[in-house]
């Protein structure tokens, strides 16, 4: 850690050490006065740029103009975060609202968190779904059972706030399985709760490190 870049507002917070080792590696960056803002939450443009600039994109090398199926009534090309947006979602990265809408100024939720990564990571490793479910299906656990161990350990948890058929309900049911995502309590994971940019950067740090 002594030798991670550090921010004035991080020492001593929970999400410090992803926060300083993510900003070390130059995929996540603070505010000019040296802050982070660890409890800040980001926009939905935030989110475009830091989640491109882990997939090593800089300024130079987005696009000038909105790729096909790209092209958001509420992004300019004069706006700051209009490549970022573009970019994202010419990787399928992130998705638009509906109805033409990228929402760019509206805040991050914890489930689009969890749907980005999973867009990134569609797979992680292997496909949880193999694993029976853990929106409180009931079934027992078959392949735990031929294939015990960390490699195949995978964490079920019951969320009274995870409707089955909602967007984000198997990113969820993946992100907090393999260990990138924790619940907001033992029985919640408020998916519509907006994220912190602490959140953020430990969601992205565990999902690097399983991938790696």
């Amino acid at each position: 850690m002594e030798d991670c870049a550090d921010f004035t507002d991080v020492a001593g917070h929970a999400d410090e050490t992803y926060i300083r080792y993510l900003a070390d590696l130059g995929l996540i960056s603070g505010f000019a006065d040296g802050t982070f803002g660890p409890d800040n939450t980001l926009t939905r443009a935030e989110a475009s740029t830091l989640i491109e600039i882990s997939n090593g994109y800089d300024d130079t090398m987005l696009p000038t103009s909105a790729p096909a199926g790209c092209d958001f009534t509420d992004v300019s090309a004069s706006d700051w975060f209009a490549g970022w947006v573009w970019q994202a979602c010419d990787d399928g990265l992130m998705n638009g609202v509906g109805g033409g809408l990228f929402d760019p100024n509206n805040l991050l939720t914890r489930g689009q968190v969890a749907t980005i990564l999973n867009n990134i990571f569609p797979a992680y490793v292997a496909d949880p779904a193999a694993f029976g479910g853990f929106i409180v299906t009931g079934q027992p656990n078959a392949i735990l059972a031929l294939y015990p161990g960390p490699i195949y350990g995978y964490r079920q948890a019951a969320w009274t706030d995870v409707s089955v058929g909602a967007y984000y309900a198997i990113p969820v049911q993946k992100a907090y399985g393999w260990g990138i995502a924790e619940g907001t309590s033992d029985t919640t994971f408020s998916p519509d709760q907006a994220a912190t940019r602490g959140e953020f950067a430990k969601m992205l740090y565990r999902a690097l490190s399983v991938l790696h």
